[in-house]
């Protein structure tokens, strides 16, 4: 894969596996993270993607179970405000703090430069009376 990336998923910043035992990526579950969007690709056959618009984040977190940190690896969890998705989660990645690191700093970058593209900007102009009536 180039570094490239295209005009709508920008460079790529960062690649990685889902790590199974003993921190070994002998997943068919591949994490491409570009200057715009996650995308997620599953399969071996038969492949399956998952885009995620980096300006839809709403809260990211990062969790560290003992197994995985005895092998250098974590999850990192995204809460999306996205129908499909509403919560993306990488799996036991190797680096995880690196991985969340790109991740806070693309999010927030689009949350200062980009304010009407964020989306806790997005769900706070609705107006939420109108659901709640």
């Amino acid at each position: 894969m180039s570094n490239q990336g295209s005009t709508t998923r920008g460079a790529l910043i960062w690649s990685g596996r889902k790590c199974t035992i003993f921190g070994l990526p002998l997943s068919f579950t591949k994490y491409f993270v570009y200057e715009k969007r996650l995308v997620t690709r599953k399969g071996f056959l038969n492949l399956a993607e998952d885009e995620l618009d980096f300006y839809k984040v709403l809260d990211k977190s990062i969790k560290l179970p003992f197994w995985q940190r005895m092998f250098g690896c974590g999850s990192i969890h995204l809460n999306v405000a996205d129908v499909d998705t509403p919560i993306k989660v990488l799996e036991s990645i190797k680096a995880p703090r690196e991985v969340y690191d790109h991740i806070d700093r693309i999010v927030t970058d689009i949350a200062v430069n980009h304010p009407m593209r964020s989306a806790a900007h997005i769900l706070g102009s609705v107006d939420q009376g109108e659901f709640f009536n």
